[in-house]
């Protein structure tokens, strides 16, 4: 079960914007609980280049190309807004890194 890891960066003067348009996505496309666990939904971190954000979500098995296509569309709805950037990466688990090299945990 990969993670879906989520990044975002945006400069401070729009936050205001991406709030508002957070909420908006937020009831266009609620959390699907049957793709996977969100371990962190969303974490903000403030720097003096702006607005970071991470989230993390434990995809289901079998569910990988689901949970990017929903994700990709999420943040399809940022796209127009000006300074927005994101990122969209999978991550391996520690059990799955292992068993490509035929060990496992104990």
């Amino acid at each position: 079960m990969p993670y879906l890891v989520t990044s975002v960066k945006y400069p401070s003067h729009i936050a205001s914007k991406v709030a508002k348009k957070y909420l908006e996505v937020l009831q266009k496309f609620p959390p699907d609980d049957t793709l996977g666990e969100n371990l962190v939904p969303s974490a903000v971190k403030l720097t003096d280049e702006g607005i970071n954000i991470l989230g993390v979500t434990l995809v289901k098995e079998g569910k990988l190309e689901e949970a990017w296509n929903s994700a990709v569309r999420t943040l399809a709805e940022f796209i127009d807004i000006e300074g927005y950037e994101s990122s969209l990466e999978v991550w391996g688990t520690v059990q799955e890194s292992l068993a490509a090299i035929g060990m496992k945990l104990p």
